[in-house]
């Protein structure tokens, strides 16, 4: 009988010399990279966070300082800490009340050309609408103050334009009116109190207007 082969062969192996592993030292390198890069872009977005956080409370810092001067007519030390903040911190809102903390400061002190002057410079700008209709709020009053009813009623239907909510809106056509009744234009000024009723029905200005309109009518 014919003998048997029965030495196992060889079970084949891939060859593995020629396979490259995952991680090798240079994925390693390219991730090692990557992952600081990585890092250093969360920690530059990290600062930028936490630089405009203090930012704003150096700014509101500094606002509210200036405001406390004002509030004991320390004009002038007010007005140097308002120009301060907004020399500091341009482009912020404390900035924004800054520079109309400035005017109010001028009204305040009676000085009303300075108050134009700054907020005509200011406007000039073109803030924010809920800063702009504040600034031509105050530019109205100073106006007024002026005997300038109509650069007055001009500035305060502005505001009235910009403002971003009915009540500010019907309280600046409020100023409005009265500006025009001041410069003797009462068909303007009933227009205006026309306005206010037909569209700010729900503001607490809607019964002023009312009243300012029937005493127009009475003509007192």
């Amino acid at each position: 009988m014919a003998k048997t082969n029965d030495t196992p062969k060889p079970i084949a192996t891939a060859d593995v010399s020629t396979e490259e592993t995952f991680l090798t030292p240079q994925r390693i390198r390219v991730l090692g990279i990557a992952g600081a890069a990585v890092l250093v872009v969360a920690l530059v977005a990290w600062f930028v966070v936490t630089s405009g956080r203090r930012k704003e409370v150096y700014a509101t810092t500094a606002l509210e300082q200036a405001r406390d001067a004002a509030a004991q007519n320390n004009f002038g030390v007010a007005v140097q800490g308002f120009n301060k903040v907004v020399t500091q911190f341009s482009g912020t809102p404390a900035a924004y009340e800054a520079t109309l903390g400035i005017a109010q400061t001028h009204l305040v002190a009676n000085q009303n050309e300075l108050a134009v002057t700054s907020l005509g410079d200011f406007l000039k700008t073109n803030p924010p609408p809920e800063y702009a209709a504040a600034a031509n709020e105050l530019l109205g009053t100073a106006y007024e103050n002026l005997a300038k009813y109509t650069e007055a009623q001009a500035a305060y239907r502005k505001s009235a334009e910009q403002a971003t909510m009915d009540y500010l809106k019907a309280a600046a056509l409020l100023d409005a009116g009265r500006a025009a009744r001041m410069g003797k234009r009462l068909d303007q000024a009933r227009e205006i109190y026309g306005e206010i009723i037909a569209k700010y029905s729900t503001t607490g200005s809607f019964t002023e207007a009312q009243v300012r309109l029937a005493e127009i009518a009475s003509g007192a």
